[in-house]
């Protein structure tokens, strides 16, 4: 009995040993997973904890996946951080250029009282009877002034100034326009639109006049006919150099088959309808006789009195609306008032010669016309720094839409045969009016060739970024502004159609840019 007792005893206590060796094994694995768990965390207070891959592949995928979102969050945190510091280095720069835009404030507070006396003493002036001696010696202090816009011009004024010099001139600016638009009011001076489409309306009445004086001088009693450049034959565009219609007998020009942009005749000899273009007045060098400006007495007087009116315009509180259809007005009236100033352009070279000569004294400004187009009416230029830059923002500072027109490319006329049709905008109707002469525009100047080619001017393909990122998607963008009702639209698809885009470009064919003088005149 004792002996069984010893082994029954002896077997208890090994398998309680092993019992304890069990539990002594399963405690030190949790001591080992301690252990790492701790090695992690304190790299993880220490660093991200994706930087030690050793220590992170021994965790538990869930504990792994939110190390991760952490060190994801940890970026964006400090982003975030990198934001604010900026946004608080702006907010710092405000408010010190909002200190300085204050203390000038209080100085022109302070010379309010000699602003006054200033204006009272205008408004004294434009009531007497020497106020026409007044304006002329504005004028007179005026010429002083740098020319806004040519190049000559850019070299002449110092731009090297400081963002506070800039912003004073601007001031300067506006303070001269408060002070006119007083003198205008005491004077009944019109309004700004009221005197652009009136100024607009003069030269083209002067232009009319030329045309006609010169037909009388030929002694030509009938009807002339509104258009007497070639047409595009089968074959495509005849030379620049050539306007004269060989073959008379295919085209009646006083019927609705009136081509002004030839890019007729059509597919199967038909020759399609090219919308209202058909019938507005041709302005040519053949049909205009400069040198007889002298008989337009009553239009000469009534142009240099408007634009005396001009020189005190005041533009400060013009919606967007209206300074749209001023600008584009003025535009129009520099380019044409160039015209009857220096004669009428020969080449190429010489037209843009006269866009740089082609300026007005806009409300004691003078400004060109290429610092009207790409200054105040298109798009900012992508040089953001040196003398042109500075000048560039502040004419968009004093004088700028805001934002760009696309629709201005359809506006802009340059008295040249490529150049969309010349009219007069107004600020009530400008937007429709853009629309229209946009439309107006395409139907006359895109074409399709008896070769299924589709016909551009060069006017759309320099200004397409304005429209469509490539050709394929300008050609889209055509077909969609074409009306329904016309030919055009239908020829086009069938041109698109069936073509991929690898093709597309191969049947565009480009329409150069011809400088020949012509005006188009809506009837």
């Amino acid at each position: 009995m004792k002996l069984e007792d010893f082994l029954m005893q002896r077997s208890e206590d090994k398998q309680k040993r092993l019992v304890l060796e069990e539990e002594v094994l399963k405690l030190q694995e949790e001591l080992d997973g301690e252990q790492t768990l701790n090695r992690v965390l304190h790299c993880a207070l220490h660093g991200p904890p994706l930087s030690h891959p050793c220590l992170l592949s021994l965790l538990p995928p869930q504990v792994q996946e939110l190390f991760s979102e952490l060190e994801m969050v940890e970026d964006e945190i400090s982003g975030l951080e990198r934001k604010v510091e900026e946004l608080k280095l702006m907010l710092y720069k405000e408010r010190a250029q909002t200190r300085e835009w204050e203390m000038r404030r209080r100085q022109w507070e302070q010379n309010q009282s000699l602003f006054r006396a200033g204006n009272q003493s205008l408004i004294e002036a434009s009531r007497s009877q020497n106020y026409e001696a007044l304006r002329k010696e504005k004028r007179r202090v005026r010429d002083r002034r740098a020319s806004v816009g040519s190049a000559s011009d850019m070299q002449r004024w110092n731009f090297t100034k400081t963002d506070g010099e800039i912003a004073e001139m601007s001031r300067r600016l506006s303070r001269r326009s408060r002070i006119q638009s007083i003198v205008n009011n005491e004077s009944g001076i019109q309004k700004p639109n009221e005197l652009s489409e009136q100024l607009l309306k003069c030269l083209i009445g002067i232009f009319l006049e030329l045309k006609q004086t010169s037909l009388e001088k030929e002694g030509s009693s009938s009807v002339v006919p509104k258009l007497t450049l070639s047409c595009m034959n089968s074959k495509g565009f005849m030379p620049k150099t050539s306007f004269n219609c060989k073959s008379s007998a295919l085209f009646n020009y006083n019927t609705s088959h009136v081509d002004p942009y030839c890019i007729l005749p059509d597919i199967d000899g038909a020759v399609r309808d090219v919308g209202p273009y058909k019938n507005f007045i041709q302005i040519t060098r053949s049909s205009l006789d400069i040198r007889r400006l002298s008989d337009c007495s009553n239009g000469i007087e009534k142009l240099r009195k408007l634009m005396h009116q001009l020189c005190d315009v005041d533009l400060t509180c013009l919606t967007y609306k209206q300074k749209l259809a001023f600008w584009i007005n003025i535009y129009n009236a520099c380019i044409m008032h160039a015209f009857l100033d220096h004669g009428l352009p020969s080449t190429q070279e010489k037209l843009l010669a006269l866009m740089n000569k082609a300026a007005l004294n806009v409300g004691g400004i003078v400004l060109n016309a290429l610092a009207i187009e790409h200054f105040i009416l298109r798009h900012p230029s992508e040089t953001k720094h040196g003398p042109a830059y500075e000048k560039e923002m502040l004419l968009r500072h004093a004088y700028g839409l805001g934002y760009p027109e696309p629709n201005v490319t359809f506006a802009l006329c340059r008295g040249s045969w490529s150049s969309p049709a010349l009219r007069v905008y107004t600020s009530e109707e400008i937007v429709n009016e853009l629309e229209r002469a946009k439309v107006e525009y395409l139907e006359a100047s895109v074409g399709v060739t008896s070769k299924k080619r589709i016909v551009v001017p060069k006017l759309l393909q320099r200004h397409m970024r304005d429209f469509a990122d490539d050709m394929d998607s300008l050609l889209e963008w055509i077909y969609s502004q074409l009306p329904r009702s016309g030919s055009l639209k239908r020829l086009i698809m069938e041109c698109l159609n069936g073509e991929t885009k690898s093709l597309i470009n191969k049947m565009v064919e480009v329409q150069p840019h011809e400088s020949e003088f012509r005006y188009l005149l809506p009837l």
